[in-house]
């Protein structure tokens, strides 16, 4: 990330990544429950939105439920859902 932008070979990716982060804070809270606020903070503080970070996985160009999937399924693994 270059000044609060994300790059993938070279292309600006920034959008991708926002729209991404919208979509599944949105999931996140059908899912649970959550109101907006406590969404994106149990979101920005998961594996998952690290990995999302990381622009050369690709992980951003996934599917927002396949993103969310790993985001429950990680906190499942630790223990924080049932």
């Amino acid at each position: 990330m270059t000044e609060g932008k994300y790059f993938f070979n070279g292309k600006d990716i920034t959008m991708n990544i926002f729209i991404q982060i919208r979509d599944v804070v949105d999931i996140i809270q059908n899912t649970t429950g959550m109101n907006f606020p406590d969404a994106m903070v149990a979101f920005y503080h998961s594996k998952t939105y690290q990995a999302l970070q990381n622009t050369e996985n690709t992980l951003w160009a996934e599917s927002a439920g396949y993103i969310a999937d790993c985001y429950f399924e990680e906190q499942k693994a630790e223990g924080c859902i049932e």
